[in-house]
């Protein structure tokens, strides 16, 4: 019998041997293969941008499949903004062509980005035209920027606003007899509210309502200012819904003209003086970001992107503790690098983690200048990581601040006992099990936890203190787990300057006294393979197939609680996104 099982043993382990291997030929031959053509742009030509792939900041942001080893070559949000910059100057490109079709980016700070660097685009003199047809609000507000907006004339415009929805577990904790045990510092630190009321407080309403206004007065500015239509006049619209409908959005000035796609593209055509039977030069934005030629100087920054949940560990999902040490370690240790920009797009996470990680900066900031670069989420863990630097920038609609502190502890005795489930225990000490699942947290337990929550939150606000160059009680007066946008983070003094990332690049060259250099970043993901042969187990094939196969939304939620699953101990977290579609 052992004999016939090892034989099965062998068996799927060569069959398991022989996937790899054909994986790894695959991979080399993608590569051989992909890097034989050569980009080249043509006079005349139409730079489109369609963004039906998703726009990453860094590559560690890209999830490896089981069944899917090779990555696509796909250009980041830097190298999109550098292309659509150099496209600015290069005769050849002669305009720009947005075809959206509910594919636009979700995150608000990267359509902004590329909405400003499209309008400086048009300071050229070249022409930006934009087409759409189902679009979302998030395709609308960049196709603003255009000098004039085609759009199908069966197509709709979900122009509604901007909201925050939230979900509550209290009552569904009550049914079923799960409770929480919440220990939090900040009125205004609401992640654990979902666990504790089935509405929203006062303090959350008024800080969500606050980032959403704000937000959506920014949009509604620019594109009542591109549209030539009053603010008043376009919330009117957005309030009725006009734009749903495509003869509505035309007699509302929303759009320019109802067209098929093929006639927008005959549009094109006209304007650069090509024959009806002559075929449209168009070249999409990741074909022409491959283009550019890359300087290979000897100095170098290092951009070290920090995207996702903080926790312990060493993968490559999130920010992760002995992932991220590491990374800032060599970062510190490479002469060749000149200066540093930390790029935060976070919500926190774990206390202990977010302190380790701000150690390791502080000791890299000691021997190269630090610049700080907030993107869409900058906020509680997220922020606390940024405290030892030369300068923070954050872009207009990046959420930043919730200083504060929370805890929570599960209790699940009532559902064990509904169920017929109960439990006894001995013990040798006073809080030997100061916490159990069946048993909820002691007397001592909670103090304990209460007081390490104190602690943290004080040594958090004398990170800020410390860093912001103010005192003790006016953080803690801006803290209390409340959140801001980047311009209000800016007129309350939580960060220095509104700017992009290339904006932090730019000053970090600038402090580091260098002009001609090349960009480095970090953390630098490990191969394919290494990841796989790390990760194969059952369960890595069963995530790979269920993100995979997934709704983009459900996967989003399956991530978040995967990642949640892994927190433990005291957290630095804010909770919400904010999606604009």
């Amino acid at each position: 019998m052992k004999t016939f099982f090892g034989r099965v043993i062998a068996v799927v382990f060569g069959i398991t041997l022989f996937i790899i291997g054909c994986f790894i030929v695959i991979s080399i031959l993608g590569s051989i293969l992909g890097g034989a053509d050569k980009v080249t742009v043509d006079s005349g030509s139409v730079l489109k941008l369609d963004f039906k792939e998703p726009i990453y900041e860094s590559n560690m942001e890209i999830q490896t499949s089981l069944f899917n080893l090779t990555e696509k070559e796909s250009p980041n949000l830097l190298q999109i903004l550098n292309a659509i910059e150099n496209a600015k100057e290069d005769d050849n490109i002669k305009g720009i062509s947005l075809e959206l079709n509910t594919t636009t980016p979700e995150e608000i700070t990267q359509i902004d980005l590329i909405r400003d660097k499209i309008q400086d685009f048009k300071s050229s003199g070249k022409f930006v035209y934009a087409y759409t047809n189902r679009a979302s609000q998030a395709d609308y507000y960049l196709a603003t920027v255009a000098d004039s907006i085609f759009h199908n004339p069966l197509g709709s415009i979900d122009l509604k606003g901007l909201s925050s929805e939230v979900m509550f577990f209290k009552n569904f904790g009550e049914k079923y007899g799960i409770e929480f045990e919440i220990i939090r510092h900040g009125d205004y630190k609401s992640a654990v509210e979902p666990f504790l009321r089935d509405n929203l407080s006062d303090e959350n309403r008024e800080q969500l309502t606050q980032i959403v206004t704000q937000i959506w007065d920014g949009m509604t500015t620019k594109m009542s200012d591109s549209r030539n239509i009053s603010t008043e006049q376009l919330n009117q619209y957005t309030d009725s819904l006009v734009a749903f409908n495509a003869k509505s959005a035309l007699s509302h000035k929303l759009v320019d003209a109802l067209y098929q796609e093929s006639e927008y593209h005959e549009f094109l055509k006209s304007k650069l003086n090509i024959d009806d039977d002559k075929k449209l030069k168009s070249i999409e934005i990741k074909d022409y970001a491959t283009t550019l030629k890359n300087k290979f100087e000897s100095d170098k920054i290092a951009v070290l992107y920090a995207h996702g949940t903080i926790m312990p560990g060493d993968s490559q999902f999130g920010i992760q503790s002995e992932t991220y040490k590491e990374a800032i370690q060599k970062i510190a240790k490479d002469d060749k690098i000149k200066a540093v920009v930390l790029r935060v797009n976070s919500g926190g996470g774990d206390a202990n983690t977010s302190e380790e990680i701000l150690h390791e900066m502080r000791k890299l900031h000691a021997k190269k200048p630090v610049v700080v670069s907030f993107g869409e989420v900058a906020a509680s863990g997220g922020y606390y990581i940024a405290m030892d630097s030369d300068k923070i920038f954050a872009e207009p609609y990046t959420i930043t601040g919730s200083i504060g502190v929370l805890g929570m502890i599960p209790n699940i005795k009532g559902l064990a006992n509904n169920n017929g489930f109960t439990t006894d225990y001995v013990k040798t000490n006073e809080n030997t099990i100061y916490y159990s699942p069946f048993q909820g947290l002691s007397k001592g337990g909670l103090e304990t936890i209460t007081k390490s929550t104190e602690s943290i939150y004080e040594i958090f606000v004398n990170h800020v203190a410390a860093n912001r160059n103010r005192s003790f009680e006016e953080i803690d007066a801006l803290g209390g787990g409340r959140i801001y946008t980047g311009t209000e983070a800016k007129k309350l003094g939580l960060v220095d300057e509104l700017g992009s990332l290339q904006d932090a690049i730019s000053y970090a060259a600038e402090v580091a006294e260098i002009k001609d250099y090349q960009l480095k970043s970090y953390p630098q993901k490990k191969t394919d393979l290494e990841t796989l042969m790390k990760e194969l187990n059952l369960s890595t094939e069963v995530k790979a197939q269920i993100q995979n196969s997934m709704d983009p939304a459900l996967l989003k939620t399956y991530i978040q609680i995967d990642q949640m699953r892994k927190l433990n101990g005291v957290q630095v977290l804010w909770p919400y996104d904010l999606n604009i579609r």
